[in-house]
């Protein structure tokens, strides 16, 4: 099935008419760079395997439990991640493989794959703002100030922690915003460095009992629709080498699960979609 393409689109990449490249030939004649990414559903369920009862309870009670069943995938195929981004159609927000065979995606499909809260607030809306002290707090409490110690690594130190029911409310906050920065960072909306990022939805963690209350699944389709801009951009230039960032494993699941595979179809009866694919 991976011969299926006909259609692709590139967005608004410097002004070349959508699926054409700078030389007129369109994007799909042309296979993706070499794709590297930071993504790592590895890592992440090495840390989630390592949790007590509580610890997942106090996930679950962020509208976070999804992630707490993900398979231990040890390595993604990015040959195929870079294949279907190149698909995308960002302005139709669709896997567009021909001119009758498009497959739109909407927010509520990350929720269905992941199991992330699809609520009404919008984190990068009014609601996700957050004041400079606020961060530096966040960054103080969890360690992430100190010279040399990357956000990613801060988080997983915080969740490796002993937290239990006798814990201070501060802790378990802690560990709740820390595990949705870890998640974020290796597997939801990874990016080209293991770093803050632009802390764009922080404002999102300010408050933990409003966690759930916010579209997550929204945020991680717009970062991932930002990196098919970037990597059709890469592919207009020429470009040997490529960075995937944003959740192409959204597009794989999403993928797999909308095209008729004959015996390797999944069923469609469990959620989230992602515990199906090993």
């Amino acid at each position: 099935f991976f011969d299926l393409g006909i259609m692709s689109d590139a967005s608004s990449c410097e002004g070349a008419p959508e699926g054409m490249e700078k030389t007129g030939q369109p994007l799909e004649e042309q296979a993706p760079p070499a794709p590297s990414s930071r993504i790592s559903v590895k890592k992440a369920v090495e840390v989630i395997d390592s949790f007590n009862d509580y610890k997942r309870w106090l996930i679950t009670e962020i509208g976070f439990g999804g992630m707490l069943k993900l398979p231990a995938i040890q390595k993604l195929n990015l040959k195929f991640s870079a294949w279907v981004m190149s698909k995308v159609s960002v302005r139709r927000r669709a896997i567009v493989l021909s001119e009758s065979k498009i497959i739109k995606f909407f927010a509520e499909d990350v929720h269905k794959v992941f199991g992330i809260p699809c609520g009404h607030r919008s984190v990068k809306g009014r609601d996700g703002f957050i004041k400079p002290e606020a961060i530096s707090f966040i960054k103080g409490t969890l360690g992430m100030d100190k010279t040399g110690v990357h956000s990613l690594r801060a988080a997983e130190e915080f969740l490796m922690r002993e937290i239990a029911e006798s814990s201070s409310k501060l802790e378990k906050d802690c560990f709740q915003i820390a595990f949705v920065i870890f998640v974020m960072g290796h597997v939801l909306a990874p990016r080209t460095k293991h770093d803050y990022g632009t802390i764009d939805y922080w404002g999102a963690l300010a408050n933990t009992e409003n966690i759930s209350q916010f579209n997550w699944c929204e945020f991680v389709l717009d970062f991932l629709l930002e990196a098919v801009r970037r990597l059709k951009n890469d592919m207009m230039a020429n470009n040997p080498n490529t960075n995937l960032v944003g959740c192409h494993l959204f597009l794989q699941v999403f993928f797999l699960d909308n095209v008729d595979l004959g015996i390797f179809n999944k069923k469609h009866n469990v959620l989230p979609r992602i515990s199906e694919f090993d």
